[in-house]
């Protein structure tokens, strides 16, 4: 194939094509880039999360963002979902091949579920147990809506976060799963002035307490497509820290590696570094190691990527996946790494462990974040450089 790439639609001086492929958040403001490139193509492929259903940027419409998919702007386009989107599944489609199956990726999962009610609700668990479903140890795993996918997150000791749902409103239905594993754990209520049932109340509970941020946690990927409304909340001003806000912070280094790009990496260790810094969580020598191993690799791909040198991506993200799990990073977390990178390394060494949230402000040069006690993020600021 002969590929042109386009980083700037605006600037694009129209040529005839074949096939064009879209990826990234969109925005009403691109409708004219978008029928410029509709005029053009004779085929056009949404790829990815950001372009089919607004992905993780699309959690910014809370606070009264326009991101939109694809779809919803021009006409006669074919999905690629995922988060990454993967490029198997992309030379498929435009080879005119059907996508394999509709596989749950519970089915490809070695854990096993019980179903049996909760406990309790985790937002970190010690995976100590590598046999029982995340469900049933009451740590949110979307792997019930979703299809199997070539990123594993599940393979990381990270549960799966449904970039690739497989049934219609899926977050919904991921919200009626868990809500019945939910039916022991206890949820303040009182009784009603009318006589009827009983209503929430103010209180927290043990409930209310887990689950702190239900639209990041069940509508990571899909809030366009739940049939939920556009939010009113007030925003920053900026899309991608509206994206940050509400959210936790132990999702933090699952969010910055989302966002992919050629620094998604650094973002993600300054996150990480800034508060284990300030309340003082000991990092190892070998976690070190392997972060340091991780920055270098991010420059390598940054040259690759400007030099547009193939081989030299795919051989530096192959080994961006053998530390960091996958491009999405779901190895890379707070004081270590989920699971064991290499065999011939005590993996004691570099392991990370539950850690304590600490209400308070978080700086490191470009970065300033702020969480309230229940450690949801307040405010954050992320200048570029």
């Amino acid at each position: 194939m002969n590929i042109e790439f386009i980083s700037d639609p605006q600037d694009w001086k129209e040529e005839n094509m074949d096939v064009a492929v879209i990826s990234g958040y969109i925005l009403p403001d691109d409708l004219d880039s978008l029928q410029k490139i509709q005029n053009n193509s004779k085929r056009i492929f949404a790829y990815g999360d950001c372009t089919t259903t607004g992905g993780i940027f699309a959690l910014a419409n809370q606070r009264g963002h326009q991101v939109t998919p694809l779809k919803d702007l021009i006409s006669n386009i074919t999905n690629v979902n995922g988060c990454l989107g993967e490029i198997e599944e992309l030379i498929a489609v435009i080879n005119g091949e059907e996508l394999q199956g509709n596989n749950p990726l519970c089915s490809v999962c070695k854990r096993k579920a019980t179903c049996d009610y909760l406990d309790s609700v985790n937002r970190q668990i010690e995976i100590d147990d590598e046999e029982t479903c995340f469900n049933d140890l009451g740590f949110l795993c979307n792997g019930f809506i979703a299809k199997k996918c070539k990123e594993r997150c599940i393979d990381f000791n990270t549960p799966c976060r449904g970039c690739k749902p497989m049934v219609e409103r899926s977050g919904i239905r991921m919200l009626g799963m868990f809500g019945t594993l939910m039916g022991n754990i206890e949820m303040a209520t009182e009784h009603s002035e009318k006589g009827a049932t009983d209503k929430l109340a103010d209180a927290d509970d043990d409930l209310t307490e887990s689950l702190p941020d239900i639209l990041g946690n069940f509508f990571r990927f899909t809030l366009l497509t739940s049939g939920l409304p556009r939010g009113r909340i007030q925003s920053s001003g900026n899309l991608l820290q509206d994206v940050f806000t509400g959210r936790l912070i132990e999702e933090l280094p699952l969010i910055t590696g989302l966002l992919g790009g050629n620094r998604s990496i650094s973002l993600t260790l300054k996150l990480i570094e800034t508060y284990e810094k300030a309340n003082n969580i000991e990092v190892s020598t070998q976690t070190k190691k392997y972060r340091n191993e991780l920055l270098s690799l991010e420059a390598d791909l940054i040259e690759a990527t400007n030099n547009k040198d193939a081989q030299k991506y795919k051989a530096t993200t192959d080994k961006i996946r053998k530390i960091a799990g996958n491009m999405n990073l779901s190895n890379v977390y707070f004081g270590g790494f989920k699971q064991i990178i290499d065999d011939d390394v005590d993996f004691e060494s570099y392991k990370s462990h539950i850690f304590e949230i600490v209400e308070g402000t978080y700086k490191n040069g470009s970065i300033n974040y702020n969480i309230d006690p229940k450690g949801v993020i307040k405010e954050i600021t992320i200048k570029e450089g």
